[in-house]
């Protein structure tokens, strides 16, 4: 989900065979036919898997359009993990990215531990961070894990760990099956680091308040198209992604008896971080919290967060590589689409604007 990430990989429902680890380090085995990976289509002729994110390691546009259109995190950001990992530990020897996607956080990661581990469902998202990341890293700074993040146990030992990072890919797993991997892999002292981002936001309020609209209706329009035309099991993993996107990750319970130093940060909390709800998926959707008041809880509010400046060009391109099934649902021509982004181009007038994003990080040390 890899990025997810992220979105990425619906993890619950798929229970794939692995090999063992091997003293930390991943050699992938072969893939057996009960590793199951399809494409996401919006007939679903294939089978109903909650595995619909999944690219081509060969789409080498689809993956550099896909990295060069999602917000960059800033050095501020990864500062709040690394200000905890300090706090708490002075080994910076082995950290996790788990749904790895195209690698951005492995290479960011790696600049500070001695070793990543960087792992994904998605077999082909895995060729593709190899390639992206191979220029700059050997093998002893980054390896590779073809898994779920709920069974990174199968390849690595207990305590083996300094720092477990998940970007966009909780909402795609079994938070208690994952959370307990998590906390096993994790030496004590060590961080667990998960966070989500969501729809790309206008900065400017007069623009949020007329032109956003138009966004969230596309954004609405295109997600529709592929989840309603999905299987039961599928629809299921997206309800169990829409609730966990709704609860701002607030859902995922941390146990005061494993983590200590729970912090959870809101950015633009005004703003909309679910991709998909109930008007895209045609179902109810609830939101659920597991926050603690001896958690550290915090909203900020920023229009420089992340920032990016699009012309609408870049927000159509944005949109053609924010889901691989979006082409095979809507296609090009989809006429109610078009005209929205027609209104949209009224707003712009040509012109770049400023975007923001809102964002959730949750941060914890393992006691």
């Amino acid at each position: 989900m890899s990025k997810y990430h992220h979105l990425f990989a619906l993890r619950r429902g798929t229970r794939p065979c692995f090999r063992p680890y091997h003293n930390g380090l991943n050699i992938s085995g072969n893939v057996t036919a009960r590793e199951r990976h399809f494409s996401c289509t919006a007939t679903l002729k294939q089978e109903d898997s909650e595995n619909f994110w999944r690219v081509s390691a060969d789409d080498s546009k689809f993956w550099d359009d896909y990295v060069s259109t999602r917000p960059k995190y800033s050095a501020a950001f990864y500062n709040e993990i690394y200000a905890q990992h300090s706090a708490h530990s002075s080994r910076w020897e082995t950290a996790h990215d788990v749904g790895c996607g195209a690698g951005q956080v492995s290479a960011e990661l790696a600049s500070r531990f001695a070793h990543v581990v960087a792992s994904d469902i998605n077999d082909t998202h895995l060729s593709v961070a190899r390639r992206r990341l191979a220029p700059s890293f050997g093998p002893e700074r980054i390896s590779f894990t073809h898994c779920m993040g709920e069974q990174l146990l199968e390849h690595h030992p207990p305590g083996s760990a300094d720092l477990v990072a998940v970007a966009e890919a909780m909402v795609l797993m079994d938070e208690h099956v994952a959370l307990d991997n998590f906390k096993r892999l994790l030496r004590p002292g060590g961080t667990l680091a998960f966070w989500f981002y969501g729809r790309p936001t206008f900065s400017d309020p007069k623009l949020r308040a007329e032109a956003q609209p138009l966004i969230d209706e596309i954004m609405v329009r295109n997600w529709s198209k592929v989840i309603r035309g999905s299987g039961e099991r599928r629809k299921a993993g997206f309800r169990r992604a829409a609730e966990g996107m709704k609860s701002w990750l607030d859902y995922v319970p941390l146990d005061p008896q494993t983590w200590t130093d729970v912090r959870r940060i809101k950015w633009n909390p005004s703003a909309t971080l679910p991709f998909f709800g109930e008007e895209a998926c045609g179902f109810p959707i609830s939101s659920t919290s597991s926050v603690r008041p001896s958690e550290h809880t915090e909203d900020r509010e920023d229009p420089d967060w992340w920032r990016n400046d699009w012309n609408l060009a870049e927000l159509k391109r944005y949109f053609s590589v924010l889901f691989p099934g979006f082409k095979e649902a809507v296609g090009d021509g989809d006429a109610e689409i078009n005209q929205l982004f027609q209104e949209l181009s009224v707003h712009f007038g040509g012109e770049v604007k400023q975007f923001t994003w809102p964002a959730v990080l949750v941060t914890a040390t393992r006691i």
